[in-house]
């Protein structure tokens, strides 16, 4: 079966227009960011408390090591970081709970 020299210049078409839509996805709220600092504060500080939430969860995440971890080539760094992303996970999902009665409870006193 023959290829068509269409079939090659679509894809490359393809793959560019991807890249041009990845760059700009990136690249276009990072300007609209830092084009208006004041309107980007409260979503700057939310992604600020997200990677400190990161790094307590990596810092207090232990690197265990056992029959299960060694079946699979886990390795103890690698541990660690899946025991740090699990542990950050359940902390936003505690702090969306916590959030969610406040708003709640908070509407009752107004």
């Amino acid at each position: 079966m023959q290829e068509s020299p269409f079939i090659n210049i679509g894809l490359y078409l393809a793959y560019a227009l991807m890249a041009v839509a990845a760059i700009s996805a990136i690249a276009f709220p990072i300007i609209q960011t830092f084009g208006d600092l004041k309107k980007a504060k409260g979503g700057l500080l939310g992604f600020g408390l997200l990677i400190v939430i990161l790094l307590i969860a990596f810092l207090l995440s232990p690197t265990e090591t056992g029959p299960f971890y060694e079946k699979h080539s886990i390795s103890p760094q690698l541990s660690k970081v899946i025991a740090g992303s699990l542990l950050a996970t359940y902390l936003v999902f505690a702090g969306a709970i916590i959030n969610i009665l406040y708003a709640e409870v908070a509407k009752w006193f107004k």
